[in-house]
């Protein structure tokens, strides 16, 4: 037989009152609801825990003793972490566990992060960067509470919301001849090597952008990381075909590489925060809302190469 936390309460009320009627009076229950209860959890052990004279009231056996202080533990326990999810919805603290696939991620979330960080000292940020599909797994098997990603193959029982589309656009070394061209297209492409970021979604993404406009890209590189291919173009292997720009023109290498818009635009991507709609920690909300202000309210298209912003 099972009992409940609540029937370990009036039971610790009625041994360390050593009275029904005060621990009914300490519960603000009746004197039968407590007597029920310490029947229920000397059942559920299959113990004798008490003894129980109408003039000496109710005392815990030898049996009893030893296990009341488990009991207690128990709920002390049970205390704590009820205390600790009503902080969890209320106050900002614990671990935000952030999935992202996003190669330029870094040139925004670390201002998201000081701001929470910086006022919060109980709060701490674990960052991990992943392709899309585990991004979306970790979300939902609850290894991430917050992903970013690119719209694609998005899975039905994840939340998500756009952030921001950002078109495609040209990265040249300072030196190369469509530096000071105030656009390219892809047909220009047709006799240039080039560097391409070598990840899920975006590889595919490149494929369709090719074929699309009839080119052959040259491929001279590929890399796994935004910075390597940056470098690549800087050191002069080759143009790249890239998205969200950092807010530094210099890569690693020291060179300085040039982004130079597509006319006629391609299809842009999309950088999509997901979450679950469930998930109810004020750690999430907080960083959902500055993700979304960011994006809203704030000028984004530092993040972005056009036109109008060469």
């Amino acid at each position: 037989m099972d009992t409940s936390l609540k029937a370990l309460r009036y039971f610790m009320a009625a041994v360390n009152n050593g009275s029904i009627t005060e621990a009914s009076k300490e519960m603000h229950v009746v004197p039968s609801a407590v007597l029920a209860a310490v029947n229920q959890v000397e059942d559920a052990f299959g113990l004798k825990l008490t003894t129980r004279h109408r003039a000496k009231g109710i005392a815990p056996t030898a049996t009893g003793q030893i296990l009341m202080s488990r009991i207690q533990h128990l709920l002390d326990e049970y205390e704590t972490l009820m205390g600790a999810g009503a902080e969890m919805r209320t106050q900002l603290t614990g671990t935000l566990r952030i999935g992202y696939y996003a190669p330029v991620a870094p040139a925004f979330l670390p201002g998201i992060a000081h701001a929470m960080l910086k006022d919060n000292p109980r709060v701490d940020i674990k960052f991990t960067e992943c392709d899309n599909q585990t991004a979306q797994a970790g979300l939902v098997s609850g290894r991430f509470d917050v992903i970013l990603c690119v719209a694609e193959s998005m899975q039905p029982d994840v939340t998500y919301e756009t952030l921001i589309e950002v078109p495609a656009y040209l990265l040249v070394p300072e030196q190369h001849k469509f530096a000071e061209r105030d656009c390219v297209s892809l047909s220009d492409l047709a006799d240039e090597n080039l560097v391409l970021l070598d990840l899920p979604v975006v590889s595919e993404y490149y494929s369709r952008v090719f074929e699309i406009a009839d080119v052959k890209p040259l491929v001279a590189s590929t890399a796994t990381t935004l910075e390597m291919v940056r470098s690549l173009v800087g050191a002069g292997v080759g143009c790249s075909l890239l998205h969200m720009r950092p807010e530094t023109n210099i890569t690693y290498a020291g060179d300085t590489v040039i982004e130079v818009p597509l006319r006629p635009a391609v299809d842009p991507l999309k950088i999509v925060l997901g979450h679950l709609p469930d998930n109810p920690r004020r750690i999430v909300k907080y960083f959902v809302d500055g993700l979304r202000d960011l994006f809203s309210t704030k000028d984004p298209s530092r993040y972005l190469v056009t036109l109008r912003s060469r």
